[in-house]
């Protein structure tokens, strides 16, 4: 549970690190204009930033969790000879 946890912690991080440097964010807002001059801003959520982003931080994820394995089963081989 330990490892899970902070794989989780550190794919969250480094990902969202390498997301915020890498991706280009666009917002989605737009203005609706009325004929009686009152201006609407609609505010939409971006899926495809989010998506990508989740996919990101979900290999990063599974990449340390992984090569953590792959560690402890090296150590473990060490000490047994």
């Amino acid at each position: 549970m330990k490892k899970f946890l902070l794989s989780l912690l550190v794919g969250v991080i480094i990902g969202g690190i390498i997301c915020y440097i890498f991706m280009d964010y666009e917002s989605a807002n737009y203005v609706v204009q009325y004929f009686d001059e009152k201006d609407k801003v609609v505010k939409e959520w971006d899926f495809m930033y989010i998506t990508q982003a989740g996919f990101i931080i979900l290999a990063i994820t599974l990449l340390f969790y992984f090569s953590w394995g792959v560690m402890e089963k090296r150590m473990d081989k060490d000490r047994k000879m």
